[in-house]
């Protein structure tokens, strides 16, 4: 390339050269922060989950229970059969689960919420073990955790008796108040063979005609390889299509309502934008080419071939458009980076925060979950996009340049 022509040619399009390349850094850099979002999605999305190290928790659909009196079942959750949690674990997208009976319990003058954790567990007591501010994880079916919030509400200490209807429990440690995120949040935390015997002893054992030595859950909390990679709903549902299934996909919609640049609208205006670039692009170059047309037949005269003058055309382009991307991929990083200082908000259903909503007391329980966008510059994902955008403009520049055998010398007389 002749660099000198080149910056005499930058020297006369001063104007004219820092629209385009303006125009192209801030379209790059606005594919690159709506793929980056798009990619993040699913991780934003699994934030609520991941509060208590679980990609998906499900639960079942029953029955409502004819009376509120005792232990019940909230939001008319069935048990979950044996038969079903052991094919739920082994779905080859389940790295790691964890059962446990998730119940309210009523008496005449008050309200628990409590969760029977299984044995062998290996998601919830490690979450309770590093969530206790006093005492000692239980040791035997009388034992019990509380939160903090239920035992500055009961005048709870460490040691002391707790009763439940007929049942009558130690308190042995003080957990965290919300370590669950909001997302069956328990006032109570026991072993699951006790949480059992409560349960068989109330009328969900004539709800759901449950044997005495029956052994079931109600809440089944997986971790998974390759979210979102395959239907985790579908497959859970083919076991029995009255399980529930809450997973990123639960939250999905919220996100993309919230990140605007994602939305459908954005979609379509990014393409119709990127249209616009090319298509300026190409008015530019031929224009270009039609205000040079006396420059090219001197080229010519000179005894530049049309090969040479391809090649310096060519090589302008690219220095051009690669400091238009460059420019752009700079943009992107910093776009990212204030974004990733953004915070979203997602609202649990329900069915997952799982408080009676009933009782004016419970129903003021915080069911939203904030979190800051887990965004960041994806080298990948630019060096994809600069890479295609550069040989999208440069093969249309190729094309264009086939214009050039129609400028012959003679016209430089003309």
């Amino acid at each position: 390339m002749m660099v000198s022509y080149f910056k005499a040619f930058v020297a006369a399009n001063k104007m004219k050269l820092l629209v385009f390349m303006a125009s192209v850094a801030i379209y790059t850099a606005l594919i690159l922060v709506t793929l980056t979002l798009g990619k993040s999605i699913p991780k934003i999305a699994a934030l609520p989950l991941q509060s208590i190290g679980v990609a998906t928790m499900v639960q079942k659909t029953g029955d409502i229970p004819p009376k509120m009196v005792g232990a019940v079942f909230p939001h008319s959750n069935a048990p979950i059969t044996e038969k079903e949690r052991r094919t739920i674990e082994a779905l080859p997208f389940v790295s790691a689960s964890d059962a446990g009976i998730y119940s309210w319990f009523f008496a005449e003058k008050n309200f628990q919420a409590f969760l029977g954790v299984d044995a062998g567990s290996k998601i919830i007591k490690p979450l309770l073990q590093n969530n206790l501010e006093q005492g000692t994880m239980y040791r035997t079916p009388d034992d019990v955790l509380v939160t903090k919030d239920f035992a500055t509400k009961r005048s709870l200490k460490v040691g002391e008796t707790l009763s439940m209807g007929n049942n009558r429990f130690t308190v042995s440690g003080i957990l965290r108040s919300n370590l669950s995120g909001n997302i069956i949040p328990a006032d109570i935390y026991m072993d699951k063979k006790r949480a059992v015997k409560i349960v068989l002893a109330s009328s969900m054992k004539t709800l759901y005609k449950m044997d005495p030595g029956t052994t079931f859950s109600n809440v089944l909390l997986l971790q998974s390889d390759a979210a979102g990679a395959v239907d985790k709903e579908k497959q859970i549902k083919a076991i029995n299509p009255k399980l529930i299934v809450f997973s990123e996909k639960n939250f999905t919609q919220q996100i993309e309502k919230q990140l605007g640049l994602v939305s459908s609208f954005a979609r379509i205006a990014f393409i119709f934008i990127g249209l616009f670039v090319v298509i300026a692009f190409v008015v530019m170059m031929i224009y270009n080419m039609k205000t040079r047309e006396k420059e090219i037949a001197v080229l010519r005269m000179l005894g530049w071939s049309i090969r040479d003058i391809k090649k310096q055309f060519i090589q302008e382009s690219g220095w051009l458009l690669g400091g238009a991307i460059l420019l752009g991929n700079l943009l992107a990083f910093i776009l990212l980076y204030v974004l990733s200082k953004t915070t979203v908000h997602m609202e649990l259903p329900w069915d997952i925060s799982a408080r009676p909503h009933f009782l004016p007391a419970e129903n003021a329980i915080e069911r939203v979950i904030s979190a800051p966008l887990p965004i960041a510059y994806d080298p990948m994902i630019a060096l994809g996009v600069s890479f295609g955008f550069f040989l999208l403009i440069m093969l249309i520049n190729y094309i264009l340049l086939g214009r050039l055998r129609k400028i012959k010398p003679d016209q430089l007389a003309k």
